[in-house]
């Protein structure tokens, strides 16, 4: 039985990662997740252009799963009934956990996140905007309803925050220790809730 594309895609993918995770991007090459694949350097091509396009697609993968966790958060304090503040604490918390839980993953994962790749920084533009339309969302719903400051441009106001936030992303982010980085956070938390509830 023959092996479908998207079966084949996930074979190099998940060969790649584990290669890049360890050896990091420049040091790893097609052939080698050729190799890890146990498929023909030939197929890995049928697949993606370059090793650049199979760096974007596991950096693509990586930030989805920090973005899932946002969304994930925003649920769980919904279902709580936490204030629009709280909310967009606990999306910027579960970025903030979710970076660190996957640039502990390896001696390079980090670089899926954050590196001078292109495929990485087309990947980590995609999730910004993600972000910034996420958090932006918030803003307005949180306005809307009587809670937070009605701001002229809840896509400005959501880009602002988030340059406020950039010490918490990579690579700044992995420059602290952990429980340092959430003890900043949480102090962060505080001055920008305040700027955002309305009196």
């Amino acid at each position: 039985m023959g092996t479908s594309e998207a079966e084949r895609r996930k074979v190099i993918l998940d060969a790649a990662r584990r290669l890049l995770c360890h050896y990091g991007p420049h040091k790893t090459t097609i052939a080698e997740i050729a190799r890890e694949a146990e498929i023909g350097v030939g197929t890995v091509y049928l697949e993606f252009a370059s090793k650049e396009a199979i760096i974007g697609a596991l950096s693509d993968l990586e930030h989805a799963l920090v973005l899932d966790a946002m969304h994930e958060a925003i649920a769980r304090k919904r279902a709580e009934g936490a204030s629009f503040a709280d909310q967009i604490a606990a999306l910027l918390d579960a970025r903030v956990e979710m970076f660190l839980a996957r640039g502990s993953q390896g001696a390079h994962t980090k670089d899926l996140l954050h590196c001078g790749n292109p495929g990485v920084k087309d990947a980590h533009l995609r999730f910004e905007v993600s972000e910034r339309t996420l958090l932006a969302h918030l803003l307005f719903e949180g306005a809307q309803e009587g809670e937070l400051q009605a701001f002229a441009s809840t896509e400005e106001t959501a880009r602002a925050l988030l340059l406020v936030y950039a010490a918490f992303a990579p690579p700044k982010l992995f420059c602290s220790p952990a429980d340092e980085v959430r003890q900043m956070l949480r102090a962060v938390h505080e001055l920008v809730k305040h700027g955002l509830v309305r009196r």
